[in-house]
């Protein structure tokens, strides 16, 4: 079982400046999505995306993350998402 999965991120389709990160279960066959803002309140929303998914696996044996990118990418609420969880 691998145990990193990194969280895919999208412009919106409909939406301008949003954004939609997905993580697709294959195990599960589901998908589960959030749609953000390119602001900092969308920056909490994929934070709390990304922790929710984290706490389905308590004891860490999986890892959820933001792109590999995440640090340079072109959207300002993914570098502030990925701030924040590097306080913790």
């Amino acid at each position: 079982m691998r145990s990193a999965f990194e969280i895919q991120i999208a412009p919106h389709p409909r939406k301008d400046d949003w954004y939609v990160a997905r993580y697709q279960s294959g195990f599960l066959s589901a998908t589960y999505s959030v749609e953000f803002a390119n602001s900092i309140t969308g920056a909490v929303a994929l934070h709390h995306f990304v922790e929710m998914l984290k706490s389905r696996y308590p004891h860490g044996q999986v890892t959820f993350m933001l792109p590999a990118n995440a640090a340079h990418h072109p959207v300002a609420a993914v570098q502030e998402a990925l701030s924040m969880q590097r306080t913790r």
